[in-house]
Formats: structure tokens, C-alpha cells, sequence
């Protein structure tokens, strides 16, 4: 047996009960249904005012292509606080994904600016809350949303925006685990 090694890699069942345990550990940190979703998406916003100055009802529809999962329809609601110009919030929103195999359901807020003459930019976060088809159990995945919004009228609007999956921090430890354990590993093989 050669002892300028540690047992763990001369011995292959060592090995072998390491790896599967890493996987398990992976297998219950990362969820199954761990696809990306990326994409786009358009559309239109209506905004009813609430009664309160600056504070609106956002109505959206639109249209939209996942990298993945392909062609979708969206609707949304939300308030939008336009009464600190040039920045606006949006909060308390609900957004639905159709895709032809089934339904993403989920939760939107975000902030942006305004440029003072009916255009502006936003970023938020679209926190999808449940699903249904091939959707079934996506719920706690976080989408990053970025996008612009042009007034068409005083009460209409049109949004174009991008999305994209918020690594989980639960996947970036297991990738730092990982890349640490490969690291050492090449260390200690080394010496």
C-alpha cells in the first residue's frame, strides 16, 4: 500500500461511498425540476388609478418566448407607485405564464426610472409561487426581470422585458463545495 497517499484515493470503495454521498447531498439541495428559465416577453399595461395621487392598477398582457419551455402567454396585475418621479415602485403583483403543457404561477415587484418623458426602466423579481403540467412543484425559483416601458397614452403603456433563473444560493455552496473538494483533492494528489 503506498502510504504517501491518504486511503481515500487508493481505495475504490472509499471513493465510490464519497461520491454517492456527494450526490445525495445534491440530489436533496438541488431540486429536479432545476431547468433555467430565460427568455422574453411584450406586451401591453393598462393603469387604472387607486384614488390615491400616483398610485395606479397595472393590468398587463402580452406575449412571450422561454429559451426552454418555447412560447407562452402572460397576464399580470400589480400597483405601481409613480408619485415619487423619476422612480417608480412596483409591488403586490401577480403574474401567470401559459405555455401550451401547462401554467407558471407567481409573485412580481421591482423598482425603475422614468426619463421625464414617457419612457423608463425597470428591474425586479418574478418569485414563481406554483405551477402546473410539466410545471408541477416549481415553487421558490426566482427569476431576475429587466426591462423598459414606453407611455403610449396617459392610461396605456407598453412593456418589452428579458428574464432569467436566479441561481439558488443552495447550488452556488454545492458548486464552491465542489470546487473546493476537486481543489484539494489535486493538492493532496500532489504532495
Amino acid at each position: 500500500m503506498n502510504l504517501s497517499r491518504p486511503l481515500l484515493f487508493t481505495n475504490s470503495p472509499a471513493l465510490s461511498r464519497l461520491l454517492g454521498a456527494i450526490l445525495l447531498v445534491a440530489a436533496l439541495a438541488i431540486p429536479l425540476h432545476a431547468s433555467p428559465l430565460s427568455g422574453t416577453f411584450d406586451g401591453v399595461g393598462t393603469l387604472t388609478p387607486t384614488g390615491t395621487p400616483g398610485i395606479y392598477i397595472q393590468n398587463f398582457t402580452g406575449d412571450g418566448t422561454d429559451t426552454t419551455f418555447g412560447a407562452f402567454d402572460i397576464a399580470g396585475m400589480s400597483t405601481v407607485d409613480f408619485s415619487h418621479p423619476p422612480n417608480f415602485v412596483i409591488e403586490s403583483g401577480t403574474v401567470t405564464l401559459t405555455f401550451s403543457t401547462g401554467m407558471l404561477f407567481g409573485t412580481t415587484s421591482g423598482e425603475g426610472t422614468g426619463n421625464g418623458t414617457g419612457m423608463g426602466t425597470f428591474q425586479g423579481d418574478y418569485l414563481i409561487t406554483g405551477g402546473t403540467g410539466p410545471f408541477d412543484g416549481f415553487t421558490g425559483d426566482d427569476l431576475a426581470v429587466t426591462g423598459t416601458i414606453v407611455r403610449t397614452s396617459p392610461t396605456t403603456e407598453t412593456v418589452t422585458a428579458s428574464y432569467a433563473s436566479v441561481p439558488e444560493p443552495s447550488t452556488l455552496a454545492l458548486l464552491a463545495t465542489g470546487m473546493l473538494g476537486l481543489g484539494l483533492r489535486r493538492w493532496r494528489w500532489r504532495s
